[in-house]
């Protein structure tokens, strides 16, 4: 149950918050489509090696999470279905929309559920290297997420707002909440064969 609620906490930033930058994640020739000033500025946001770098951060992790039958791709079908299950937790009311609050408060239990699984773990770590001195409280040690990262988290889900909430009524339904993450994972689907592989990531060098 934890470790599903966890996995939850991974997704999200991925998908919702991916399915909001779709709009701008401009792989190579994309520009032609956005002409004007507008396209350069979402070329230049998410083209080029920022583009790249987090094309493939979203492959593994969804990779990691998504691939239900383990077959190295994720198809647009598994993809849907972890969708689902982000918004489906997200929307604590169940009414089908998810409002800033309900993705304040779920972005916060992110937050707290990730520092108590670092803690966790750091608490674990510190009992196996020396039992006497452990601090299984976690106390003293240096938050690394801290502010900044509670603020990037704030700004992240401001930006889904704005993305994702065409009908700027604000909140954000089923319906483009769907939208936005199909835009997505076509970007992400280069080659156009209806998975998400490595075939779609950028060719680079070990070194």
């Amino acid at each position: 149950m934890y470790r599903n609620k966890l996995i939850l906490t991974a997704l999200s930033s991925v998908l919702l918050l991916g399915a909001a930058a779709g709009s701008s994640f401009a792989a190579p020739g994309d520009q032609a489509d956005h002409p004007g000033h507008h396209g350069k500025m979402q070329h230049g946001m998410m083209g080029g090696p920022r583009g790249e770098a987090f094309r493939e951060i979203a492959f593994v992790r969804m990779l990691k999470q998504f691939d239900t039958n383990k077959d190295g791709q994720i198809s647009r079908q598994e993809a849907t279905d972890g969708m689902e299950k982000i918004f489906a937790a997200i929307d604590t009311n169940h009414d089908g929309s998810l409002t800033p609050g309900e993705i304040r408060e779920y972005r916060q239990a992110q937050f707290k559920a990730r520092r108590e699984a670092v803690s966790a773990k750091q608490d674990n770590a510190d009992e196996k290297a020396d039992p006497k001195t452990a601090d299984n409280n976690g106390h003293g040690r240096p938050d690394h997420d801290g502010h900044h990262g509670m603020n990037m988290r704030i700004m992240g889900a401001s930006l889904m707002m704005h993305r994702i909430d065409t009908d700027e009524n604000g909140q954000i339904s089923k319906q483009e909440a769907e939208t936005a993450f199909n835009k997505f994972f076509d970007r992400m689907d280069r080659n156009k064969d209806g998975v998400i592989s490595i075939d779609d990531m950028p060719d680079h060098p070990f070194l």
